[in-house]
């Protein structure tokens, strides 16, 4: 949509993506094309998509991806962004990278937790003061990923979990 103004259509459907998804579309694979260093071409057969319904996607001419595998792909490329030969655009990590994503059959689920997490408390873990879970995930990641995971939680509709990894993010020094 660059150079264009976009149509009250457009900017319905990106509130929709961003409400859903907690990010547009046109800014998440954004920042794949850039850190894979790939055309939208490539992108939409590694997450197995078609070019024309990627297009979509960003253009807000559509709202959502309907199948879980194509957006798990999305997820697990997201997820590999943070891999240190991604970053430094080693052509051989992002080959392996982009093969392996293509390859997978990721099945994204949801589950209802239960409410009562101590004791009948209803107090969640990492929340009110108690910093045990988020002490504990604060040693298992960097500051950094922890953050990069928290956002796709958030993106994924777990507030809360977003909120305990952001917490551990504090904790290991970010």
């Amino acid at each position: 949509m660059s150079g264009q103004v976009p149509t009250d259509h457009q900017q319905s459907i990106s509130a929709q993506q961003l409400q859903m998804y907690g990010e547009n579309w046109a800014d998440r694979f954004g920042r794949l094309l850039r850190g894979y260093r790939i055309p939208q071409s490539k992108l939409a057969a590694v997450i197995g998509l078609s070019a024309p319904m990627l297009s979509q996607l960003i253009s807000g001419q559509r709202v959502k991806i309907s199948n879980p595998a194509v957006y798990g792909r999305v997820v697990g490329l997201e997820e590999q962004l943070a891999h240190p030969g991604v970053q430094a655009g080693d052509p051989a990590v992002l080959a392996k990278v982009l093969d392996e994503v293509a390859a997978s059959h990721p099945a994204l689920t949801t589950m209802t937790m239960r409410q009562d997490y101590s004791a009948g408390s209803g107090e969640r873990p990492g929340m009110d003061g108690d910093d045990s879970l988020p002490a504990r995930l604060s040693t298992m990641a960097s500051s950094d990923q922890l953050r990069e995971t928290a956002r796709a939680a958030v993106a994924g509709g777990a507030a809360a979990l977003g909120a305990v990894l952001d917490r551990a993010a504090e904790l290991s020094g970010g």
